[in-house]
């Protein structure tokens, strides 16, 4: 599906670069035009999540533990707390979206608060708000922009035609296709950044709850996922603390092992030693916007150990 987008949205930008060429728009213009829709994406992002997502705002009284455990770590690290809202879905997931950490709101779904115990779901939260302390919200989309930008850095000292140089339909075609090349590409950096953010998230949630519930909560987020039949909403699919569909790739391997929804440290070795050994999953994961889980339980249990020793 990543992979997909990316060949999708890179053949886009492609087109974008060769009808930039085509009516001779300079490049601060064209630069300016893709930019200004990036603003626009995030500017009407979450409106487009509300509207797509079966969710409610909480009610004060309604899963007041957890309302009040999010207001507890916000003010700890001085953020504003968000709005939280129960989404109608039997799946386990949560996710925070919004414009800025300001602005945040966080949802849970009806999976996440009827699957998880209160300590995993407590756990899950403390990711959350993990996002909106490094402001993730606004740093992706301005990462977003480093494909863009390194097209047109690309342009302008490589394929910039000389003075007077004719703009034949081979020329259009050779910046198409290095566009597209270097949109894949610096794709790929972003994707990194992404997985990267979620370590940093992963890290402040297991420092705010407990790292082995934040292990085993994702655990069963990845499992309940991972057998799901449903369609998700994929406009929110990269805010999720899991994604629903590299889920279902992991779970083939492992859902005889934790189908009871409990994970020991063994099971643990054994699936990091799987991916070693595994060349497609771990080829595979460079096109995710999340790492493997097993990866972040690992992470998980390496904090927990780090906590014991102090």
């Amino acid at each position: 599906m990543t992979l997909t987008m990316l060949l999708v949205f890179g053949f886009l930008f492609g087109l974008l670069a060769m009808v930039g060429l085509y009516f001779e728009l300079s490049g601060i213009m064209v630069v300016g035009l893709a930019v200004g829709m990036l603003f626009l994406q995030w500017l009407i992002g979450p409106h487009i999540i509300k509207f797509t997502t079966n969710m409610r705002e909480m009610k004060k009284d309604e899963y007041d533990w957890a309302q009040e455990f999010v207001i507890k770590i916000c003010k700890k690290h001085h953020l504003k707390p968000p709005k939280m809202f129960l989404v109608n879905d039997g799946n386990p997931n949560a996710f925070v979206f919004g414009l800025t950490n300001k602005s945040a709101n966080l949802c849970v779904t009806n999976g996440l608060m009827g699957k998880l115990s209160r300590d995993e779901v407590k756990a899950v939260l403390a990711h959350e708000v993990g996002h909106m302390k490094h402001n993730d919200m606004v740093v992706m989309v301005i990462v977003a922009a480093i494909p863009i930008l390194a097209f047109y850095v690309a342009r302008f000292l490589v394929f910039a035609p000389k003075g007077g140089e004719k703009r034949d339909v081979g020329y259009l075609i050779l910046v198409g296709i290095a566009a597209w090349i270097i949109y894949f590409v610096t794709n790929l950096l972003v994707m990194f950044f992404s997985r990267m953010r979620e370590y940093y998230a992963d890290r402040f949630g297991g420092m705010n709850s407990d790292p082995a519930h934040l292990a085993s909560a994702l655990a069963k987020i990845t499992y309940g996922l991972g057998l799901s039949k449903t369609e998700f909403n994929s406009a929110a699919r990269s805010f999720f603390i899991a994604d629903p569909y590299t889920s279902r790739f992991e779970v083939s391997h492992f859902s005889s092992q934790f189908s009871d929804l409990h994970i020991t440290k063994d099971e643990v070795r054994s699936a990091v030693l799987w991916e070693k050994k595994n060349a497609w999953a771990r080829f595979s994961e460079i096109f995710r916007t999340h790492p493997l889980t097993w990866k972040r339980i690992k992470e998980l249990h390496n904090l927990q150990e780090e906590i014991s020793s102090k």
